[in-house]
């Protein structure tokens, strides 16, 4: 049956004298379904509680999920934004103006840290960074501002304050000491290859504080050595007495001063032979 074929039925439908005695929609429904031959059940559709409960659900919870995903659009956008502006953050130095932002991930990173070991590693990867950006800003001084150089610093000294702290607290780990150990020489070495960028008040300021360092590490190590006889820690203490008797020779320690650090070194006395080299830097000092 086509259009056509419909258009016709309803024009004999409104001509037939069967609508004129009881003329309803009911009435109509069956002459048009009657004469078309389809087969319509007469009964009515009713709903339950359950229905009309999951009618009002739905309604309720796309009602619910609309503000939900715009939350949720902006919770992303801020998160793309953040990671963004932390990626763009790493190449910069103090007085840059996404540098706080650098310096708020890497305090995310330590809050983040699941052990001790995973701190003290981060903090000496961060303890570098500072210190290859105060290399990095005063050599660039004559595009910067004096303040940023100033800021450098005390940044360095503040990452090394944070390391200070850890190995001056009760039971401070020896394996962090010896980390530190290894790692201040190559920031002594950083500090002395930059001398031509960093000025002389610079220098003797950071080497002084990385000398601090380093003997709290030592002191560390031969803490525990001292209670337990540890063949590591008498093998780290040995390799970093070899190098502080050569530094001692270097700046014209006289023999019986060498001498003296050896022989309490070959007994085991570590703790008065670091002490012996180091009250003979402190007279060539004065």
């Amino acid at each position: 049956m086509n259009d056509h074929d419909i258009q016709n039925l309803f024009d004999n439908i409104s001509e037939s004298s069967e609508l004129f005695v009881s003329v309803d929609d009911a009435r109509v429904r069956d002459l048009v379904f009657e004469r078309t031959g389809l087969d319509v059940s007469k009964e009515s559709v009713s709903y339950g509680m359950r229905d009309y409960l999951e009618y009002h659900m739905w309604n309720f919870s796309h009602a619910m999920l609309r503000p939900m995903a715009a939350a949720a659009a902006v919770f992303l956008f801020a998160i793309t934004g953040w990671i963004t502006m932390a990626n763009a953050s790493q190449n910069t130095l103090p007085g840059d103006n996404l540098y706080p932002v650098k310096i708020s991930v890497e305090k995310a990173q330590m809050i983040l840290a699941f052990s001790s070991d995973q701190r003290a590693g981060l903090q000496m990867e961060f303890t570098s960074r500072r210190l290859d950006e105060m290399v990095e800003v005063s050599a660039r001084l004559h595009e910067s501002e004096p303040e940023a150089v100033r800021l450098a610093v005390d940044r360095f000294k503040s990452e090394v304050a944070i390391i200070q702290e850890e190995l001056t607290t009760e039971g401070a780990s020896t394996e962090l000491a010896k980390a530190v150990g290894r790692r201040v020489e190559g920031y002594s070495s950083a500090v002395t290859a930059s001398s031509a960028e960093l000025s002389q008040e610079v220098i003797d300021e950071v080497e002084e504080v990385i000398e601090e360092t380093k003997e709290q590490a030592v002191q560390v190590i031969i803490t525990s050595h001292e209670a337990d006889q540890n063949e590591d820690d008498a093998r780290e203490l040995a390799i970093t007495f070899e190098k502080e008797l050569a530094l001692a020779l270097e700046a014209g320690a006289d023999e019986e001063t060498l001498a003296t650090a050896q022989a309490l070194a070959d007994e085991g006395a570590y703790r008065r032979a670091f002490q012996v080299l180091k009250e003979f830097n402190l007279l060539i000092q004065e």
